[in-house]
């Protein structure tokens, strides 16, 4: 028996999603370029209104860079800060949200061979290096992420070899700490990592072991705050490392692109969640070490640089690609008495369809309440999910998404079918939903129910 979920209701919900676009690179012919790089890092910077690009290694003559770019949607400039970083490669850099800064560690700096564990930050006009009271050793060839809902910027991996390449670190704007995981991933030069924000993990692909006999793998990791946990899609893309991804939030999936193995790499790869899908074969041929980033308000992916057999490259490339419809596992669930609920998609929010939801292994009588919402980050103004449901009596319980929609259902048996009708509204495509159930369970562990884990879903074709 379910509450009766109109259509309507769901529209509204669901009002300011983006519209598909089609799937392609292009190459693009800015007015102003850079010259020709590889290795250096890019995000996408609100403060500064677009892409920022900084450092990065010139070859002919080989000339390490301390410059900053901005890409602004149509062109690049050349920034002109009071203070800037010493010229650097084989670094990362991150937007965090939380304070409003861009962060960027170590690398190679400031000569080609020497290795750095500087921390400096960028305020949206001016750079400022930052002394944590604590700092990772010296590195190169790491792999970077924000965890939005945590606040933390992580980094993991190192140069090949290097003694402390399996580490996991963690910056909060103060400090840079070690966190000791249950499982870790080998040591990896130069893994594409990535915050999913939509799954709320960070999603880790590849990299490269060069001690003998020599690994490059092809393995997929996702590290919750918690632990890292390796994933077993059906498909994946093949081993490689100096690859690059981003997150597109419109269509909820990780972007990967390019690599080396046995030379550059020029495919483009989708993982949402529960498998890897090739979507594109060509695009930029210079596609390793280059600069990826994504404009979360423009729609798009940026590609600059980069280098192959044939040299280092200061193309511009735009890449975009449709909305498909995709629903995928993630956060943690809490046990009512008869264990911890499962929720799982059994069909995608494809428009104009209904979208069902199986939540199993709850109390054999238990009421639940469906709970969905477009947003897993934050409760409101300054409070972030996931939410302690402790001073609500759901001790041990997460509540994993915004509360936007509430609906009822009576489990059978312990289980139920969720469903959605989706419009067919062409302007939801590209629209978020967050699901998780909540069990009233007397006889739960604390005494008054079970939450499920969440589901991440984006509305599409």
């Amino acid at each position: 028996m379910r509450t009766a979920i109109p259509a309507l209701s769901l529209s509204f919900l669901l009002l300011g999603a983006a519209s598909a676009v089609a799937q392609s690179w292009v190459q693009l012919t800015p007015t102003t370029n850079p010259t020709p790089r590889r290795t250096g890092a890019m995000c996408f910077d609100p403060l500064s209104g677009g892409l920022l690009m900084y450092g990065g290694l010139q070859s002919g003559p080989t000339l390490l860079l301390n410059e900053t770019w901005l890409w602004n949607g149509g062109d690049w400039s050349q920034l002109a800060p009071t203070t800037t970083p010493p010229a650097r490669w084989g670094h990362r850099m991150v937007f965090d949200s939380r304070r409003g800064r861009v962060v960027t560690f170590g690398g190679r700096s400031p000569t080609t061979g020497v290795t750095a564990n500087d921390t400096w930050e960028w305020d949206g006009s001016n750079w400022q290096q930052v002394v944590p009271t604590a700092s990772p050793a010296a590195r190169a060839f790491y792999a970077m992420a924000f965890d939005e809902r945590r606040g933390k910027v992580i980094i993991y991996g190192a140069m090949s070899g290097f003694p402390n390449g399996n580490q996991t670190w963690e910056y909060d704007g103060t400090t840079w700490t070690q966190v000791i995981t249950p499982t870790t991933p080998p040591g990896l030069e130069s893994p594409a990592m990535v915050y999913d924000k939509g799954r709320a993990v960070t999603v880790m692909f590849g990299g490269y072991y060069a001690l003998s006999p020599g690994t490059m793998y092809d393995w997929t990791w996702e590290y919750d705050g918690v632990d890292w946990t390796r994933r077993f899609p059906a498909t994946s893309p093949n081993a490689r490392y100096r690859a690059n991804c981003v997150y597109d939030e419109a269509r909820g999936r990780v972007v990967l692109h390019g690599g080396f193995n046995a030379g550059a790499l020029t495919d483009t790869w989708d993982y949402d969640g529960n498998d890897w899908l090739q979507v594109a074969t060509s695009g930029p041929t210079k596609s390793t070490e280059g600069y990826l980033g994504h404009d979360p308000i423009g729609g798009y992916t940026l590609y600059f640089g980069g280098s192959a057999s044939t040299g280092v490259s200061n193309e511009t490339w735009l890449f975009t690609a449709p909305t498909t419809a995709i629903a995928a596992p993630f956060g943690q669930g809490c046990a009512t008495s008869a264990g911890v609920p499962s929720l799982l998609p059994t069909t995608t929010p494809v428009l104009g369809t209904s979208y069902s939801l199986g939540l199993s292994n709850g109390a054999l009588t238990a009421i639940g309440l469906m709970v969905h919402g477009t947003d897993n980050t934050q409760f409101g103004p300054g409070f972030y999910l996931p939410l302690d449901m402790t001073f609500l009596g759901f001790g041990g319980c997460r509540l994993e998404t915004r509360p936007d929609l509430l609906l009822t259902e009576l489990l059978a048996a312990g289980s139920v079918t969720h469903t959605l009708p989706i419009p067919p509204t062409p302007s939801l495509a590209g629209a978020a939903l967050f699901t998780q159930a909540l069990l009233f369970d007397a006889a739960a562990p604390n005494g008054n129910g079970g939450m499920s884990n969440a589901v991440h879903a984006v509305l599409g074709q």
